[in-house]
């Protein structure tokens, strides 16, 4: 009698290992994620990935999550960011706070440009308290047009409609397009 006793004991165990051997997989496959900003499940063209300096920045029609149309032609002769994020990226909060202080230092010159339907990005800005202009991209049209592949991505466009800055916002770039901004005149693009 106490060897099948033994073997569902065994059995048991087993289990239990395989199961958290599975746990510890898939906390490091979201560790990985958080890490590098990526969000699964983000599809983008492999032949339009990533843009380069001085590189002409991809045009776009839109409208806000406030129902206002947005043009990439609105951005003729100004300096303006867009963020590109996620909904539920995690590591995009820090980002959206960095591009917050950008928005208000450039007078509205920053996009948010939200992975996600309607209500989902609009949570964004009663979340995070945003004053910049937000488009839900929910088909990730204008993600795919600027080769957008990881959350969250910035993109620094100069006045002639030219890459300045591509890629994650670091810091130093941000500050150095706070620094140069407003000395170039920017004007603001109406604000939500």
């Amino acid at each position: 009698m106490e060897t099948p006793f033994y073997l569902s004991y065994t059995a048991l165990w087993i289990l239990v290992i395989l199961q958290g051997l599975i746990l510890l997989g898939l906390v490091r496959i979201v560790y990985q994620l958080q890490r590098t900003g990526g969000v699964a499940g983000a599809s983008v063209n492999s032949t339009e990935v990533g843009l380069k300096t001085g590189q002409i920045a991809p045009t776009f029609n839109a409208v806000d999550l406030s129902g206002e149309p947005l043009s990439s032609n609105d951005f003729a002769g100004h300096m303006t960011a867009i963020l590109f994020v996620s909904f539920n990226c995690p590591s995009c909060v820090v980002t959206l706070y960095e591009m917050e202080a950008l928005n208000y230092k450039t007078q509205g010159n920053v996009i948010v440009i939200c992975r996600g339907r309607d209500g989902e990005c609009a949570q964004l800005i009663d979340r995070h308290k945003l004053s910049a202009r937000i488009v839900a991209d929910e088909d990730e049209q204008i993600s795919r047009r600027f080769g957008i592949s990881t959350f969250p991505t910035a993109v620094l466009i100069n006045e002639g409609y030219r890459i300045q800055s591509y890629g994650y916002p670091h810091r130093e770039e941000l500050e150095e397009f706070l620094d140069y901004a407003p000395q170039a005149g920017a004007k603001a693009v109406a604000s939500v």
